[in-house]
């Protein structure tokens, strides 16, 4: 699904992202990226969506060569991975239908048809209720759930996460865990990066840490899997 093969990212000023990193993630794994600030955990985020591209080896995602790729073929690479910030990056002027279609509208579905698929989504994150409300009269942990149903919206078979958790409570990161973890049973492909040792240790998956850029460890970690049962946070609504 994605493989690297001694990559190295070093910025203007000489600045090391990433350090000859090699590593291999199968289909339908979710992985934790760990490790301080500025280790090279969104490096490796935006390098694997195209965002920076390495100084030297290669990247491959689903087999293609997405170092070299031409910049006008990293749109249709983009629709097969979903990304989720720290920081929500909503709009505050629109509403949650809004800040979720702009992709369905960029492909020519017809309103039915993403207000169908926008539905489905928020249904996804438990928010179908909300799809009129604006992004200020959200909760923080509501506001990551529009974000990740954004992120949805194309059906990726990856889905990137930069610090989703950064900016909420330990009760609302729990809660957003879980998401990534019914997500990631459904077969997506998760990468979640956290500096948040303590969430990591709950679930016991496999974690990569990064120091200084270079990989310092590619662990299995033990731990209580988070229940990912239904619980009574889903609500439905009709599509209108």
């Amino acid at each position: 699904m994605i493989e690297l093969f001694s990559v190295t990212k070093r910025y203007p000023g000489g600045q090391v992202g990433l350090d000859e990193v090699t590593l291999k993630i199968e289909a339908g794994q979710m992985v934790f990226l760990t490790g301080p600030s500025g280790a090279g955990k969104s490096t490796f985020l935006k390098l694997i969506y195209c965002e920076e591209v390495p100084s030297s080896g290669s990247i491959l995602v689903n087999g293609r060569n997405v170092s070299s790729l031409p910049r006008r073929k990293v749109p249709y690479l983009r629709r097969t991975i979903g990304v989720v910030f720290q920081s929500f990056r909503l709009i505050p002027r629109k509403t949650v239908f809004e800040n979720i279609c702009y992709l369905p509208r960029i492909l020519g579905l017809s309103g039915q048809e993403q207000r169908q698929l926008a539905y489905e989504t928020l249904r996804r994150v438990g928010l179908a209720h909300r799809m009129k409300a604006f992004p200020l009269q959200l909760s923080g942990g509501e506001q990551q759930r529009v974000a990740i149903a954004r992120a949805l919206m194309n059906q990726p078979e990856i889905l990137l996460a930069d610090e989703p958790t950064g900016n909420l409570d330990p009760e609302l990161s729990e809660e957003i865990l879980r998401l990534f973890l019914e997500i990631n049973g459904q077969g997506t492909t998760v990468i979640f990066a956290t500096h948040d040792r303590d969430l990591i240790q709950r679930v016991g998956r496999r974690v990569l840490t990064l120091e200084g850029g270079q990989l310092a460890s590619d662990k299995v970690l033990p731990g209580k899997l988070v229940d990912t049962s239904d619980d009574d946070s889903e609500k439905s609504a009709g599509v209108e």
